[in-house]
Protein backbone atom coordinates (compact mmCIF):
# COMPACT_ATOMS: atom_id res chain seq x y z
CA UNK A 1 0.00 0.00 0.00
CA UNK A 2 1.12 3.56 -0.73
CA UNK A 3 -0.05 6.22 1.74
CA UNK A 4 0.29 9.85 0.68
CA UNK A 5 0.92 11.81 3.86
CA UNK A 6 3.30 14.27 5.45
CA UNK A 7 2.22 13.30 8.98
CA UNK A 8 4.35 10.20 9.31
CA UNK A 9 4.32 9.56 13.07
CA UNK A 10 0.57 9.97 13.36
CA UNK A 11 -0.02 7.69 10.36
CA UNK A 12 2.33 5.00 11.72
CA UNK A 13 0.51 5.10 15.09
CA UNK A 14 -2.79 4.61 13.25
CA UNK A 15 -1.38 1.61 11.39
CA UNK A 16 -0.12 0.10 14.66
CA UNK A 17 -3.65 0.27 16.03
CA UNK A 18 -5.02 -1.38 12.86
CA UNK A 19 -2.35 -4.12 12.98
CA UNK A 20 -2.17 -4.54 16.74
CA UNK A 21 -0.92 -8.13 16.53
CA UNK A 22 1.83 -7.49 13.98
CA UNK A 23 5.54 -6.70 14.34
CA UNK A 24 6.37 -3.25 12.96
CA UNK A 25 9.59 -2.21 11.23
CA UNK A 26 9.91 1.44 10.22
CA UNK A 27 12.65 2.56 7.83
CA UNK A 28 12.66 6.34 7.45
CA UNK A 29 14.94 8.52 5.37
CA UNK A 30 14.70 11.85 3.59
CA UNK A 31 15.98 10.03 0.49
CA UNK A 32 15.30 6.30 0.25
CA UNK A 33 18.41 4.60 -1.16
CA UNK A 34 19.46 1.08 -2.19
CA UNK A 35 20.78 0.29 1.31
CA UNK A 36 17.32 1.06 2.72
CA UNK A 37 15.75 -1.26 0.15
CA UNK A 38 18.19 -4.04 1.14
CA UNK A 39 17.31 -3.56 4.82
CA UNK A 40 13.57 -3.66 4.01
CA UNK A 41 14.04 -6.92 2.12
CA UNK A 42 15.91 -8.45 5.07
CA UNK A 43 13.09 -7.47 7.45
CA UNK A 44 10.52 -9.04 5.12
CA UNK A 45 12.27 -12.44 5.30
CA UNK A 46 12.49 -12.57 9.11
CA UNK A 47 10.85 -15.69 10.45
CA UNK A 48 8.27 -15.79 13.20
CA UNK A 49 4.63 -16.49 13.85
CA UNK A 50 3.50 -12.87 13.87
CA UNK A 51 2.79 -10.90 10.73
CA UNK A 52 5.28 -8.21 9.78
CA UNK A 53 4.46 -4.69 8.60
CA UNK A 54 7.42 -2.95 6.98
CA UNK A 55 6.82 0.80 6.73
CA UNK A 56 9.08 2.69 4.31
CA UNK A 57 8.99 6.46 4.77
CA UNK A 58 10.72 9.00 2.54
CA UNK A 59 10.14 12.32 0.83
CA UNK A 60 11.93 10.84 -2.19
CA UNK A 61 12.46 7.22 -3.24
CA UNK A 62 15.36 6.97 -5.69
CA UNK A 63 14.53 5.08 -8.91
CA UNK A 64 17.28 2.50 -8.31
CA UNK A 65 15.94 1.77 -4.80
CA UNK A 66 12.41 1.44 -6.19
CA UNK A 67 13.60 -1.04 -8.81
CA UNK A 68 15.33 -3.00 -6.03
CA UNK A 69 12.00 -3.20 -4.15
CA UNK A 70 9.89 -4.08 -7.18
CA UNK A 71 9.99 -7.88 -6.94
CA UNK A 72 9.40 -8.08 -3.19
CA UNK A 73 6.51 -5.61 -3.40
CA UNK A 74 4.95 -7.73 -6.12
CA UNK A 75 5.44 -11.03 -4.26
CA UNK A 76 6.11 -10.36 -0.56
CA UNK A 77 7.08 -13.30 1.66
CA UNK A 78 4.19 -14.90 3.55
CA UNK A 79 3.17 -12.74 6.49
CA UNK A 80 5.00 -9.61 5.30
CA UNK A 81 3.15 -6.43 4.34
CA UNK A 82 4.70 -3.28 2.89
CA UNK A 83 3.50 0.30 3.38
CA UNK A 84 5.21 3.16 1.53
CA UNK A 85 4.66 6.66 2.93
CA UNK A 86 5.52 9.75 0.95
CA UNK A 87 3.98 13.21 0.46
CA UNK A 88 3.49 12.86 -3.31
CA UNK A 89 3.13 9.94 -5.69
CA UNK A 90 4.73 11.72 -8.66
CA UNK A 91 8.19 10.64 -7.44
CA UNK A 92 7.21 6.97 -7.53
CA UNK A 93 7.83 4.87 -10.64
CA UNK A 94 4.73 3.85 -12.63
CA UNK A 95 5.70 0.20 -12.03
CA UNK A 96 5.45 0.77 -8.27
CA UNK A 97 2.22 2.80 -8.48
CA UNK A 98 0.56 0.13 -10.61
CA UNK A 99 1.31 -2.65 -8.13
CA UNK A 100 0.11 -1.03 -4.90
CA UNK A 101 -3.16 0.62 -3.87
CA UNK A 102 -2.79 4.34 -3.14
CA UNK A 103 -4.50 6.02 -0.21
CA UNK A 104 -4.42 9.82 0.04
CA UNK A 105 -4.25 10.93 3.67
CA UNK A 106 -2.99 14.44 2.98
CA UNK A 107 -5.10 16.91 4.89
CA UNK A 108 -7.23 18.85 2.46
CA UNK A 109 -7.53 21.95 4.61
CA UNK A 110 -3.89 21.99 5.58
CA UNK A 111 -2.49 21.99 2.07
CA UNK A 112 -1.10 25.30 1.00
CA UNK A 113 -2.10 26.74 -2.36
CA UNK A 114 0.61 26.98 -5.00
CA UNK A 115 -0.34 30.59 -5.67
CA UNK A 116 -0.82 29.91 -9.39
CA UNK A 117 -4.47 29.77 -10.48
CA UNK A 118 -4.79 27.04 -13.17
CA UNK A 119 -7.84 28.74 -14.71
CA UNK A 120 -5.92 32.01 -15.27
CA UNK A 121 -2.61 30.50 -16.35
CA UNK A 122 -0.99 32.54 -19.13
CA UNK A 123 2.42 34.15 -19.67
CA UNK A 124 1.56 37.24 -17.61
CA UNK A 125 0.31 35.32 -14.55
CA UNK A 126 3.22 32.87 -14.82
CA UNK A 127 5.68 35.79 -14.90
CA UNK A 128 4.07 37.36 -11.80
CA UNK A 129 4.12 34.00 -10.02
CA UNK A 130 7.81 33.45 -10.83
CA UNK A 131 8.71 36.99 -9.74
CA UNK A 132 7.05 36.44 -6.38
CA UNK A 133 8.95 33.15 -5.90
CA UNK A 134 12.39 34.32 -7.02
CA UNK A 135 14.22 33.64 -3.78
CA UNK A 136 12.62 30.46 -2.44
CA UNK A 137 14.62 27.41 -1.38
CA UNK A 138 14.32 23.85 -2.70
CA UNK A 139 12.14 22.66 0.20
CA UNK A 140 9.56 25.37 -0.41
CA UNK A 141 9.75 24.73 -4.18
CA UNK A 142 8.98 21.03 -3.61
CA UNK A 143 5.87 22.01 -1.64
CA UNK A 144 4.78 24.28 -4.50
CA UNK A 145 5.35 21.51 -7.07
CA UNK A 146 3.19 19.14 -4.96
CA UNK A 147 0.42 21.75 -4.74
CA UNK A 148 0.64 22.45 -8.48
CA UNK A 149 0.32 18.73 -9.25
CA UNK A 150 -2.79 18.45 -7.05
CA UNK A 151 -4.38 21.64 -8.41
CA UNK A 152 -3.67 20.73 -12.04
CA UNK A 153 -5.19 17.28 -11.54
CA UNK A 154 -8.32 18.58 -9.85
CA UNK A 155 -8.92 21.47 -12.25
CA UNK A 156 -9.52 19.27 -15.30
CA UNK A 157 -7.94 22.05 -17.39
CA UNK A 158 -4.82 20.15 -18.44
CA UNK A 159 -4.01 17.11 -20.57
CA UNK A 160 -2.74 14.82 -17.81
CA UNK A 161 -0.69 12.60 -20.05
CA UNK A 162 2.60 10.82 -19.40
CA UNK A 163 4.55 13.87 -20.57
CA UNK A 164 3.02 16.15 -17.91
CA UNK A 165 3.33 13.55 -15.14
CA UNK A 166 6.98 13.10 -16.05
CA UNK A 167 7.44 16.90 -15.88
CA UNK A 168 6.26 16.85 -12.25
CA UNK A 169 8.53 13.92 -11.41
CA UNK A 170 11.46 15.57 -13.16
CA UNK A 171 10.87 18.78 -11.18
CA UNK A 172 11.45 16.82 -7.94
CA UNK A 173 14.59 15.24 -9.35
CA UNK A 174 16.00 18.58 -10.51
CA UNK A 175 15.36 20.15 -7.10
CA UNK A 176 17.03 17.18 -5.39
CA UNK A 177 20.06 17.59 -7.67
CA UNK A 178 20.41 21.25 -6.68
CA UNK A 179 18.88 22.99 -9.71
CA UNK A 180 17.74 26.54 -8.89
CA UNK A 181 14.11 26.58 -7.70
CA UNK A 182 13.30 29.50 -10.03
CA UNK A 183 14.50 27.50 -13.05
CA UNK A 184 12.50 24.39 -12.04
CA UNK A 185 9.28 26.37 -11.47
CA UNK A 186 9.74 28.26 -14.79
CA UNK A 187 10.19 25.00 -16.65
CA UNK A 188 7.16 23.40 -14.99
CA UNK A 189 4.98 26.49 -15.53
CA UNK A 190 5.75 26.52 -19.26
CA UNK A 191 5.02 22.80 -19.49
CA UNK A 192 1.65 23.36 -17.77
CA UNK A 193 0.81 26.14 -20.24
CA UNK A 194 1.68 23.79 -23.09
CA UNK A 195 -0.59 21.05 -21.73
CA UNK A 196 -3.56 23.35 -20.99
CA UNK A 197 -6.72 22.39 -22.84
CA UNK A 198 -7.96 24.97 -25.33
CA UNK A 199 -11.36 26.58 -25.09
Amino acid sequence: MIILTDRYEETVEGLKREWAQADFFVIEADEFLVEHAVLATQKAYLTGERERVIVLIARRFTPIAQNKLLKILEEPPKGSHFVLMTPGKSGLLPTIRSRLPIENRLEEGGRESSGLDPARLDLATLYDFLQSHRRIDAKRARTIVESLALEATRSGLFRLDEELLEAFAQSYRLLDMGSPAHFVLSRLGLKLMNRKRQG
